[in-house]
């Protein structure tokens, strides 16, 4: 079975977002495919780069998500 992984799975690696599972096999995956290393070396670079800034959304944005998230939330029909 041939395993493929995406940039959102290296994302999460970085960001420490993943099982013990996904954290060695991706892991594993990186020392052994140099095009994954990379990705992943990028990745971290970039994460470093950003540093700790945090951002804080306005009020108005906040509650436009929240506006648009119940608009659109599916409708369970029990």
């Amino acid at each position: 079975m041939k395993e493929e992984f995406t940039q959102l799975q290296l994302t999460r690696l970085i960001y420490g977002e993943t099982t013990k599972a996904e954290y060695d096999l991706l892991n594993e995956l990186a020392a052994s495919v140099p095009q994954i290393a990379n990705t992943l070396e990028t990745l971290q670079k970039g994460k470093e780069a950003l540093g700790n800034a945090r951002f804080s959304p306005s009020e108005r944005v906040i509650n436009a998500i929240l506006g648009y998230s119940a608009s659109s939330a599916p409708v369970s029909a029990s």
